[in-house]
C-alpha cells in the first residue's frame, strides 16, 4: 500500500510575532553580537530596521535589540546567499524569524535518552548576513520601544 505524500506533516513556517510584529526582509535584521553561555543560552544582540517590521513602523529608523534562545540543544549558522542556494528557496521578502513547525531536523536529532524531545522548538532567524536555525526550549524577545 502507497501512503499519500498528502497525508505526511511537512515542514511550515511561520512568522514569529514580536513586540515589533513580524519582521521582514534582508535587510531587517542587522547582527552585532552572537554570545553562547555555560547555561546553553544563546543570545543575539544588534538593531532592527524600524522600516520593515509590522508594528510600530518607521516610529524609529532602528531598534536595538536582544533575542535570547534558551536551552539551545543545536544550532546551525550559515552565510545567507550559500543558505539560499542550499535549501533551494529564494527567501529575501518572507519572515526573517520563523518558528518550523514539523521540523524534519529536530524529527532526526538523536537526542539523549532522558531529553524530552517534546518541549523543543525549531527557529529559523535570517539576519543581514547570516541564517540560523536553532533547536531550543524558547526565546525571549525584547527592543527598545
Amino acid at each position: 500500500m502507497k501512503v499519500d505524500e498528502r497525508e505526511l506533516p511537512m515542514e511550515k513556517a511561520t512568522a514569529v510575532n514580536t513586540c515589533l510584529g513580524v519582521l521582514k526582509g534582508r535587510d531587517c535584521i542587522y547582527l552585532d553580537q552572537v554570545k553562547q553561555d555555560a547555561l546553553n543560552n544563546l543570545t543575539f544582540t544588534g538593531d532592527i530596521n524600524g522600516h520593515l517590521i509590522s508594528q510600530h513602523r518607521d516610529e524609529k529608523d532602528w531598534f536595538p535589540y536582544t533575542l535570547t534562545f534558551r536551552r539551545v540543544l543545536a544550532y546551525f549558522a550559515c552565510e545567507l546567499d550559500t543558505y539560499e542556494n542550499l535549501a533551494g528557496m529564494g527567501h529575501l521578502d518572507g519572515s526573517s524569524f520563523d518558528l518550523i513547525e514539523d521540523s524534519t531536523w529536530l524529527k532526526s536529532l538523536p537526542v539523549r535518552e532522558d531529553f524530552d524531545k517534546d518541549i523543543y522548538r525549531h527557529y529559523r532567524l535570517f539576519t543581514y548576513d547570516d541564517v540560523y536555525n536553532i533547536i531550543a526550549v524558547s526565546y525571549e524577545f525584547a527592543a527598545e520601544l
